[in-house]
């Protein structure tokens, strides 16, 4: 009896749910098929000629000869993924307070503001950007090894510039700041892979894929709850059923109104929040010196 019970549960499951399996499985297979077509679309050609060919500048020394070009690999491969131009480079000076202001001619006493101001101007007399050469699609990482005024300023250009939010910006300085100081070069490759997760929509979805997995998980539970307890009611029901005048009757009217409010349930679903639906970007929106749009931000050791 309880197998055909547990059996009909499942035919019932299925049966009212049938709709939302049909339309995930709709979905992963559309998303799916797009992160094909995406992959096999091949690699937009580069079109800006004005750039340097340089992507590791290490005026701070703080990598070997052999991490510098494992570095040039490494963001070779990410921009030819992403279609970005990707930058690194490594300063130690001060950039902070009027001395500084009067040896290297920078405009602020602030270590934040003179952080942003290079690097910007590094990417812009560079006119690096995978597209064009003013306002190019890229990211610029600098990092400052000067004692005491240790830190990064990431700035963003283009694509990168209008995708990442200030939470995005911290995201891929934070995964610097995991290696830094024990490991430079895995420190580097965090900030590339970092911006590579980040730039990567291939599979984006406007929600997260826990969302698909799960949640039908829940409401199965849910279902095989509510599914026991209407069996529960269904041999409640044979129970006191008896034949009179060779017609059944139903003397327990509880029942009644149990299967009524069993019918007429609905179940309530939620969504939850992902890399589809964050927050805009334009994260540290600004203008250059000479005019450019960018984003960034700064951490501070």
């Amino acid at each position: 009896m309880d197998k055909d019970i547990k059996r009909e549960a499942g035919r019932q499951y299925l049966r009212y749910f049938r709709f939302w399996f049909i339309a995930i499985g709709i979905l992963i297979l559309a998303v799916a098929v797009l992160g094909m077509l995406k992959r096999n679309a091949g690699s937009v050609p580069r079109t800006n000629s004005e750039a340097p060919a340089e992507r590791v500048y290490d005026y701070a020394d703080v990598l070997d000869d052999g991490e510098e070009e494992e570095l040039r690999r490494y963001i070779a491969k990410a921009e030819e993924k992403l279609q970005i131009d990707i930058v690194l480079v490594t300063i130690n000076q001060s950039v902070e307070g009027e001395e500084a202001m009067s040896k290297y001619g920078l405009r602020s006493r602030s270590w934040e503001q003179n952080m942003q101001d290079i690097a910007d101007d590094f990417w812009d007399d560079n006119q690096f950007g995978y597209n064009r050469g003013f306002e190019g699609d890229g990211v610029l990482l600098m990092h400052n090894w000067y004692p005491g005024q240790n830190g990064e300023h990431l700035s963003t250009s283009g694509s990168v510039e209008r995708e990442f939010s200030l939470g995005d910006i911290d995201s891929v300085l934070y995964a610097v700041d995991d290696y830094y100081d024990t490991d430079p070069c895995r420190a580097y490759k965090a900030y590339v892979d970092e911006v590579g997760r980040l730039m990567d929509s291939s599979l984006e979805l406007p929600f997260s894929w826990g969302t698909v997995f799960i949640l039908p998980v829940i409401i199965a539970a849910i279902y095989a709850v509510s599914g026991s307890s209407q069996n529960k009611a269904r041999n409640t029901v044979a129970v006191n059923a008896y034949v009179a005048g060779g017609k059944p009757e139903i003397h327990d009217k509880t029942d009644e109104l149990i299967r009524k409010n069993v019918v007429t349930r609905r179940i309530e679903t939620s969504s939850s929040q992902s890399k589809g639906s964050r927050s805009s970007g334009g994260g540290g929106h600004h203008r250059s010196s000479s005019g450019a749009s960018h984003g960034g931000g700064s951490h501070r050791h």
